[in-house]
């Protein structure tokens, strides 16, 4: 009965050294593994995108002066195209509410809803319109007769323009 206890007590060399190298790769596998899921979620979100204030186009033309130089949402409905990446919108479109330009400057064309009673949702800048300034900083070539009415009015510099998500869509996620 001894000399089973000692043979089972024996190691192997070569089991130790397999072992040793499974338990390695066990390891190494599982820090690639948090590296990898810790480099996946840094680069979801861009540093570039500064936090957003929802706020109306009513408070944008109203109180441009508190908003200029910060980064606003808009979500209202498009009034009209003005130029060729540009378009109003207005909170009060039948109660003489002043129409906000939106400068598309996120680098992806942006189709107004053919259904004007579509809700767009608008993330940019709020800026007083200077056309020289805004062409040279964001890369754009604006043509100037459509944009006489609106000159050293607050403008929206967006970054991200979308169709706005149904809140009934919102609630049920």
């Amino acid at each position: 009965m001894a000399d089973r206890d000692d043979k089972r007590n024996q190691r192997n060399p070569s089991q130790d050294v397999f072992k040793g190298l499974w338990q390695a790769k066990v390891v190494i596998a599982i820090a690639f593994l948090a590296v990898f899921v810790r480099l996946s979620y840094t680069n979801e979100q861009p540093a570039t995108i500064p936090t957003a204030q929802l706020v109306t186009t009513s408070e944008v033309a109203n109180y441009p002066d508190e908003l200029i130089g910060k980064t606003v949402t808009v979500r209202s409905r498009p009034l009209q195209r003005v130029g060729l990446s540009s378009f109003t919108v207005s909170d009060r479109r039948f109660f003489g509410g002043e129409p906000i330009l939106v400068v598309n400057a996120s680098g992806r064309p942006f189709d107004l809803p053919s259904d004007r009673e579509n809700i767009i949702q608008v993330t940019g800048e709020v800026r007083n319109l200077a056309i020289p300034q805004i062409e040279q900083q964001y890369n754009l070539s604006l043509q100037d007769q459509y944009y006489r009415d609106y000159i050293n009015k607050p403008v929206i510099i967006a970054r991200d323009i979308r169709l706005a998500p149904d809140s009934t869509a919102i609630t049920l996620r």
